[in-house]
């Protein structure tokens, strides 16, 4: 699974873009056959956004999108919800396969 973080306007230092990358890579358990998860960071005055999209293959496109005052209950608010979306994509293909 391909990772991208995007630091928007260089509000974060870098060791986040580390943290980050690792905790996408624990988002490949829910949905093996995930494409490509991107993560854009970005600090709004004292909020902070975090948005992933993730590319789980044949043109579907999931994306999770949190916003916060603290960065890592942001951060893990918007993995959470990721995993969940990337869980119940797995389901559906799960039955899609066995009903065909």
């Amino acid at each position: 699974m391909e990772t991208k973080v995007s630091i928007l306007h260089h509000a974060y230092p870098g060791r986040i873009r580390e943290l980050v990358d690792e905790k996408l890579q624990g988002l490949s358990r829910f949905f093996s056959r995930t494409v490509s998860v991107r993560a854009n960071l970005e600090r709004q005055n004292e909020d902070h956004r975090v948005e992933l999209v993730a590319n789980v293959g044949h043109g579907a496109v999931l994306v999770a999108d949190v916003k916060g005052e603290a960065f890592r209950s942001t951060l893990d608010e918007a993995i959470d919800r990721m995993g969940r979306q990337l869980r119940k994509h797995h389901k559906k293909q799960i039955e899609r396969h066995r009903k065909g």
